[in-house]
């Protein structure tokens, strides 16, 4: 199994809590990324309402969800939660996906 269906989606809130807590986090311009070394893989994309209006909310977390299917197959088990930041959809794809890729080499979680 490959790809994005390898991770669960995070739901529950007190698992929210506990990596927003614990977890290593990294800012890029895109996003800020939480990543919690665990044995099981979950991935969460949020976008605020400070982000904008419900469509421009919805293309930030699918371009932020699409540049993260093109690295994960290079990613250590864990959980990760991807913030999005203002202005994320005025950024290139292709920004957007090395910024990414940076924010998860930085955090270590790349193999």
């Amino acid at each position: 199994m490959g790809g994005l269906a390898r991770f669960e989606p995070l739901k529950d809130s007190r698992e929210f809590s506990s990596v927003y807590k614990e977890a290593k986090k990294w800012h890029c311009d895109a996003c800020v990324l939480f990543y919690k070394p665990s044995s099981e893989n979950k991935l969460a994309v949020v976008a605020s309402k400070k982000v904008g209006k419900a469509v421009v909310r919805n293309r930030a977390k699918r371009l932020l969800r699409a540049a993260f299917l093109e690295v994960c197959d290079e990613l250590e088990d864990g959980i990760y939660i991807m913030v999005a930041k203002c202005g994320l959809i005025e950024i290139s794809f292709d920004k957007i996906h090395k910024n990414l890729r940076w924010s998860l080499k930085k955090l270590g979680c790349l193999k």
